[in-house]
């Protein structure tokens, strides 16, 4: 998995709730806790590598004249 870049960890920080189930959450905590990892910074990771991977999806076609 990619690091963080330095931008996203110097920039303010903001707050945003998530609902999963109790399940999801306590596999995932337990995970991160095995690897010594916080749960906020795999899902940063993860949403990072996902814009990167969907950077081109997102561009506006150029329309023909």
């Amino acid at each position: 998995m990619s690091k963080l870049s330095k931008d996203v960890s110097e920039e303010k920080q903001v707050s945003y709730k998530l609902f999963l189930p109790e399940s999801l959450r306590a596999k995932f905590k337990s995970m991160c806790a095995l690897k010594g990892v916080t749960m906020n910074h795999i899902l940063l990771e993860l949403i990072e590598e996902w814009i990167e991977e969907n950077k081109s999806a997102s561009s506006p076609k150029q329309k023909k004249s």
